[in-house]
């Protein structure tokens, strides 16, 4: 599909006007089946997807299952699963607040640059920053109330690892995300390790930018996941020494990365116990569209194993949602006004998606349609039994960590069937 020629300024306003910025990073694990899938059979998630996917309540997923349903192949089986979360949270903290969404710049051209291909610099002069700037949520320079703790700096630095202003300096003024979960990977605390429905508890304010959740006989705002969720039946069998496919999707994008980690699910479902047993995400990453079966491209991710907490390793969100095309304009719907500088895409570039219907992978918006996918390592010596799979996505362009968890049995056998 061609890229289309359009006013920069005016796609990245109308869009902002279309879709204000009243979201946070809404994300989930589709593959295996999370537990906060558990709404999935209520309406409206049990129900065809809406032609325009709405904010709230949904976090479509695709899926061969959805094939002669939807054309789209858009399922809501994952429930409210993107709306399990920790609110408010920033490296070096020791809680997190469960409202401060981080800052909200913007920029602008360079002066003399056309607006379609031009370099953004912050705008410049004394002007107000939403949340910021660089918006500590603990520490001596937070601003009252703050969070317990001491903050830190950014382990994160390098450009290639960043998702969102990644032309600005590490630890410069203009370096707004410099506390954001994404920039020390694993180092700002959660809420619980499972989420929480709506991303915060009682007490601490009153949400926003996304943090909500529909009540249901479920679940409602400020549940714990660990506490509240119970396991859900997968199927999922993994072999010791084996590798296993996992996927995640995409429902408001923000940018930052993921891992993957192990529970024994008869032990408290906390960070210490899922820092114990950090799983390795193998080979190359895969964008696929249309769930299992559809059009798939593989790629070299950006892995990050150096300054995480625990040595756990993480890979970086690979759909950008500030980016240039390759003829070096600006791609149609990048938030780069907001956002700053992103990085290239990974695939063809079509655009921001915010239909469903493209193999798009870029945008803040989706795609919905797409799921990124890799393969872990089971590692030899895990004791036999049942497990809980968590997925964390720490975000950069805003103080949020998504989360996920699954249940899964490890097995000394490969339950998969074999091919002759």
């Amino acid at each position: 599909m061609p890229t289309k020629m359009y006013c920069a300024p005016c796609v990245a306003v109308s869009l902002l006007l279309l879709f204000p910025d009243t979201a946070v990073a809404h994300s989930a694990l589709t593959i295996p089946r999370p537990r906060q899938a558990v709404d999935a059979d209520e309406s409206p998630w049990g129900e065809k997807v809406p032609e325009k996917v709405p904010f709230e309540p949904w976090c479509p997923i695709p899926s061969r299952s959805a094939a002669g349903q939807d054309h789209r192949n858009l399922t809501g089986s994952n429930g409210e699963a993107c709306f399990w979360f920790s609110n408010g949270c920033a490296i070096g903290c020791d809680a997190c607040d469960g409202s401060t969404r981080g800052p909200i710049p913007t920029f602008v051209c360079v002066d003399g640059q056309s607006p379609d291909s031009c370099e953004v610099r912050p705008t410049p002069g004394p002007h107000h920053i939403e949340f910021g700037p660089q918006a500590p949520i603990c520490g001596p320079n937070a601003p009252a109330p703050a969070a317990p703790g001491k903050s830190m700096n950014a382990t994160i630095c390098d450009p290639r690892q960043r998702t969102v202003n990644t032309a600005a300096k590490c630890g410069s003024p203009e370096d707004y995300f410099f506390y954001s979960p994404w920039r020390a990977p694993g180092f700002a605390p959660v809420i619980d390790s499972c989420g929480v429905a709506g991303g915060r508890i009682p007490g601490q304010g009153p949400g926003g930018f996304g943090a909500e959740y529909v009540e249901t006989k479920h679940a409602k705002v400020g549940d714990l996941g660990s506490k509240v969720l119970k396991p859900l039946s997968t199927g999922v069998e993994w072999a010791r020494g084996l590798e296993y496919e996992v996927a995640w999707t995409l429902q408001a994008n923000h940018g930052g990365g993921y891992s993957y980690r192990l529970c024994p699910a008869s032990s408290n479902l906390d960070e210490d116990c899922f820092n114990s047993h950090p799983l390795m995400m193998v080979g190359q990453s895969a964008l696929r569209w249309g769930g299992l079966g559809g059009h798939t491209i593989y790629f070299d991710p950006v892995t990050v194993t150096e300054g995480t907490r625990a040595g756990v390793m993480w890979r970086k969100n690979p759909v950008p949602r500030s980016w240039k095309t390759k003829q070096g304009k600006w791609g149609q719907g990048s938030n780069h006004l907001q956002v700053g500088m992103g990085f290239e895409p990974v695939c063809e570039d079509q655009g921001m998606d915010l239909t469903g219907t493209q193999r798009s992978c870029t945008g803040m918006w989706g795609p919905y349609n797409l799921e990124i996918v890799d393969k872990v390592l089971i590692p030899k010596e895990l004791p036999l039994g049942e497990w809980v799979l968590n997925w964390r996505m720490d975000q950069e362009e805003s103080n949020q960590i998504w989360q996920s968890c699954a249940d899964i049995s490890i097995t000394s056998t490969d339950s998969r069937p074999t091919f002759i």
